[in-house]
């Protein structure tokens, strides 16, 4: 009997012991990483907006990240673009914290405007605390432990003129950047092709002529990128090589200036406007009727201010596509109406062939009260969606049965359609319909799904009778117009429900069909407030 009650008092033992016996075993990695951010707030803003791309550990593989081209950043190697330091030394906070807040324009980098000052804070620490690698048989080394930072001093920029840019072109080619920018500044020079960042991934040179920069498009921010290279990529630092071009300080900030007034000169492209300031877009209160809210053309739409809201391209390639959608709303007492405007100059609206893609639009509405995770929301944060697709839109203005004939005229039957059984007639090659898939059904009431999500690969259509959002979109060949509308108020607990009063978060996304957008690869705003005009 003693001897049984030792065993058991020993099993009990064990069992407590097992918590601490598991932390003194587990890999040095996992343990650095939990201690990462002493705040559980911290922990949870990261999870929540930068662990589907960055990963738990910020090594830059999240669930998303096979969708994101460049590659999210890996936190781990210390290697930061965005600095007001030399090359070499780590960011500041101020660097970190600003590239939280704004953004990387022309990448899946978001801008995160709408967190509170305290909470992008506590993300900084939590990201500089993640910037740490732990080999094996190695204490783990942070990237900004024991090193100071010296922000490069950036000086009052010299005024345009003819002259500087005249200077500036042959310093672009002396320095190099023709090899990789191209002799228009257009991303094609000679050394483009095959160039790689320092995780071996493919990279695109930046487009001078589209206006668009990661880091910002003032002169200033230019100057840190020339000076401070891009860690991580091709981009180097010219500081040295200006010190030697320049015999004065003098000579040497007129020829980084010079450089600056010269790619600015490069752009052909301009940002159609910044979305405003405090990210919130009016929607105005007005007597217009459904149908004219259905309308992309009516009048009534000219009532309604227009809000330029920037989009970022998560799959990286040589677009044509507008940087920018115009977004106007509206609402009366029963509906509510988006109208999204965007430049598209190829217009694509099939989707039989398997080597073609449609041009489509979304808008996004988180069903909380905040701004959960931009890619299709989250488990306990899900979102509402309207989708319009232009193939859709094609065939409820054409509402014949879709033939593959329609997009193969030529095609010929091997007998005649009446005489032979249906199921080996022409009509019928159609796979997608006769597989049952919802989205090449043949009955088509409105041009847009309702849909919703809960995280990547959740995206879920509603019921057929839960199909409540009408819309039209109209191409003039050069620009789409497309308008949803719906009630206020609906039955559905899936449904965003609306009420004056509130704030609610919204985002929008573009496909460009003749870029073979789809799933994935696309263009989305990041997150704004609606807010509705009395």
């Amino acid at each position: 009997m003693k001897q049984r009650n030792l065993i058991i008092l020993l099993i009990a033992v064990l069992i407590l012991l097992l918590p601490a016996l598991y932390y003194l075993l587990i890999d040095k990695s996992v343990t650095a990483v939990g201690t990462a951010g002493s705040s559980t707030q911290a922990a949870t803003l990261f999870g929540n907006y930068c662990t589907p791309c960055h990963g738990s550990t910020g090594k830059g593989d999240g669930e998303i990240a096979y969708l994101l081209y460049p590659k999210p950043r890996n936190f781990a190697k210390g290697m930061f673009k965005l600095r007001s330091t030399p090359s070499g030394q780590p960011p500041t906070d101020e660097d970190l914290a600003g590239t939280i807040r704004k953004g990387m324009p022309g990448t899946a980098m978001p801008s995160f405007h709408f967190l509170k000052q305290d909470e992008i804070t506590k993300l900084v620490g939590y990201v500089k605390d993640l910037s740490q690698e732990c080999l094996d048989g190695q204490p783990c080394q942070n990237h900004f432990a024991a090193k100071t930072q010296q922000p490069i001093a950036v000086p009052k920029p010299l005024p345009y003129s003819k002259d500087l840019v005249s200077k500036g072109k042959d310093i672009y080619a002396q320095l190099g950047c023709v090899q990789c920018h191209g002799e228009s500044g257009t991303g094609d020079g000679p050394s483009a092709t095959g160039l790689k960042d320092a995780w071996g991934y493919p990279i695109q040179v930046r487009d001078f002529t589209r206006g668009t920069y990661v880091g910002g498009g003032k002169p200033e921010d230019l100057y840190l990128r020339f000076m401070g290279g891009m860690d991580g990529t091709p981009m180097p630092s010219f500081e040295s090589t200006i010190g030697f071009l320049g015999n004065t300080e003098q000579e040497r900030q007129e020829l980084v200036w010079s450089l600056i007034h010269y790619v600015k000169s490069l752009e052909k492209q301009r940002p159609e406007g910044p979305a405003p300031g405090n990210g919130e877009l009016a929607v105005l209160s007005s007597t217009t009727t459904e149908s004219e809210l259905s309308d992309p053309r009516a009048a009534g739409w000219t009532k309604a201010p227009g809000t330029s809201i920037p989009l970022s391209r998560l799959w990286q390639k040589n677009s044509t596509t507008a940087a920018a959608v115009t977004v106007r709303a509206q609402y009366n007492g029963r509906y509510i109406a988006f109208l999204l405007e965007w430049t598209d100059t190829q217009k694509e609206a099939g989707s039989y062939r398997i080597q073609d893609f449609q041009d489509a639009a979304a808008v996004q509405f988180s069903l909380t009260d905040s701004e959960t995770f931009l890619g299709m929301g989250a488990r306990n944060n899900p979102v509402n969606l309207w989708f319009w697709r232009s193939e859709w839109q094609t065939r409820v203005d054409n509402p014949a049965v879709p033939d593959i004939r329609h997009t193969y005229t030529n095609t010929a039957d091997d007998g005649d359609v009446s005489t032979y059984p249906a199921a080996i007639s022409a009509v019928t090659l159609l796979a997608g319909r006769d597989a049952m898939n919802p989205i090449a059904r043949e009955s088509l009431s409105s041009p847009v799904e309702d849909l919703n999500a809960a995280g990547a690969g959740t995206l879920t259509s509603q019921k057929p009778d839960q199909q409540n959002v009408k819309g039209r979109g109209v191409s003039d060949g050069n620009k789409w117009r497309v308008a949803f509308v719906r009630e206020l108020r609906t039955k559905d607990r899936e449904d965003i429900q609306f009420k004056t009063g509130k704030l609610y978060p919204v985002a929008f996304a573009i496909w460009n069909g003749s870029e073979k957008d789809r799933n994935g690869q696309k263009l989305v705003s990041t997150w704004y407030r609606l807010n509705f005009q009395e």
